[in-house]
């Protein structure tokens, strides 16, 4: 666990969770809904290590990193719609909980700490995920991307959250892996936790987030509870 020189991390009354990259390994599925839009139109696959680290950045992220300069010459809506409605079909084939996950969110049962979720992905994608998925039971709230009007980095579904957990923001964590995540929990008043082991890609620059902390596994985090 890396923390801000000089500070402990102080102890949360809640966490909060990105979804994708932080709670829930989905690049595989993303990857499979994106291969099969890219093969119903004539384009290429793409490998998993060029996927992966878009796997965070949504429909446009992933359609633009497949399509490439070619993404132009297509109705960018239909393709959308197509990669999400072949990923709705196929959610949880592949995806699991990770980061150590599975451990960190029984210890925070344990502890009487409530957790939830806040996410940029649609909220019926994100509400069918957890249904599907064991383990995400005791999730107290979920914000979906389209749940408010604001949205990452916008730090008010951040403060929706808090408020609705009856907890103030500043005794959050808000743990994520892109920097929009970061963005919202340091302007929501919350620590900011960077998932070093989510969707990073190479050109990121998570030293410049200004996170309070980086975890290489949310394990790691267990001690500071």
């Amino acid at each position: 666990m890396s923390v801000k020189t000089g500070q402990a991390l102080r102890p949360p009354k809640a966490v909060l969770f990105d979804l994708d990259g932080t709670l829930v390994d989905t690049a595989d599925d993303l990857g499979a809904a994106l291969n099969h839009v890219l093969q119903k139109h004539g384009m290429p696959p793409v490998a998993a290590e060029q996927y992966r680290p878009m796997a965070s950045h949504g429909a446009k992220g992933l359609l633009g990193l497949g399509f490439g300069p070619a993404l132009h010459d297509f109705p960018f809506t239909i393709l959308r719609n197509e990669l999400l409605d072949f990923y709705q079909q196929h959610l949880t084939v592949h995806s699991k909980l990770f980061g150590g996950a599975d451990d960190f969110l029984p210890q925070l049962a344990q502890q009487g700490i409530p957790w939830g979720i806040v996410t940029n992905k649609p909220y019926k994608l994100a509400a069918a995920m957890l249904r599907q998925m064991t383990g995400m039971e005791a999730c107290q709230i979920l914000l979906g991307g389209d749940s408010l009007h604001q949205r990452k980095p916008s730090p008010v579904p951040l403060w929706v959250a808090a408020h609705k957990m009856g907890v103030a923001a500043a005794d959050c964590w808000y743990i994520g892996d892109a920097e929009r995540d970061i963005e919202a929990a340091n302007r929501a008043g919350m620590t900011s936790i960077i998932a070093d082991y989510g969707f990073i890609g190479a050109a990121d620059e998570p030293d410049l987030w200004f996170a309070d902390c980086r975890v290489q596994s949310l394990l790691s985090l267990i001690p500071a509870l």
